[in-house]
């Protein structure tokens, strides 16, 4: 891809992991890092989940791979445009491995 196609800012956050007084791990969301990316939405969608309607919307992220953004999980999150995305998979965009496509959901659930 193009470096020109690469206009949108994308920062990623990971959750610290601070035990509580019972055991359990918790922990605000901290920034990780910042790089340039092709954020491409797909249509909106609503799904009735537990009995209620939810607007989830679900977008494919596209950005240079590298040793930082090889080490992201789906336990993170993408900010991008001015929302968070939750990350739900991870695949590599091409047969070199020059670029991540990341498929991420805004709307619904961590």
């Amino acid at each position: 891809m193009r470096a020109g196609k690469l206009r949108h800012l994308v920062a990623f956050n990971r959750q610290a992991e601070t035990p509580d007084a019972y055991g359990n791990v918790t922990g605000a969301f901290e920034p990780l890092f910042t790089v340039w990316g092709n954020v491409r939405e797909a249509s909106g969608k609503e799904r009735v989940a537990a009995g209620s309607v939810e607007n989830v919307r679900t977008a494919t992220i596209r950005i240079r791979s590298s040793i930082q953004t090889r080490g992201l999980t789906e336990a993170d999150q993408a900010v991008a445009r001015g929302e968070t995305w939750n990350i739900r998979g991870i695949a590599n965009a091409d047969d070199q491995g020059a670029m991540l496509d990341l498929l991420v959901e805004a709307g619904g659930a961590q």
